[in-house]
């Protein structure tokens, strides 16, 4: 790792920590900028997110902010995908992996621009209803 890479990586981090994707700032900056191989890139995404996310459970669970059966029910689901996704990635080629993470962060980033739009249309249609 170069300075360079250290400096990437705090600023990723810092976003991932605002709650903006860090993971894909992170999978684009590998494959695109270091020229990374895609499955080390996903190997190494899945690395930064335990402990991004490990040193943000104090904090959450100190406020109590965590829904606990929501989290359960993820996690029961989250298992065996990684696992399929595991062996999935050992019998395709490479190339389709990549299109397939595109594909899925696609869809999730569409995702959630349609969620943050609805939330505005409710939030000016609420706001329009107490004048």
């Amino acid at each position: 790792m170069n300075v360079w890479d250290a400096v990437v990586s705090f600023f990723i981090g810092a976003l991932s920590g605002m709650g903006i994707g860090g993971g894909t700032l992170l999978v684009i900056f590998f494959t695109l900028v270091r020229d990374v191989p895609q499955l080390a890139t996903q190997g190494t995404n899945l690395l930064f997110f335990l402990f991004s996310a490990g040193a943000a459970l104090p904090v959450h669970l100190r406020r109590r902010k965590l829904p606990l059966r929501q989290i359960a029910l993820a996690a029961a689901a989250a298992v065996p995908a990684s696992f399929l996704g595991w062996f999935l990635t050992g019998i395709l080629p490479a190339g389709t992996v990549r299109t397939l993470l595109a594909v899925l962060l696609l869809l999730s980033g569409g995702g959630t621009l349609c969620r943050g739009a609805l939330s505005l249309l409710q939030k000016k249609r609420k706001k329009q209803k107490n004048k």
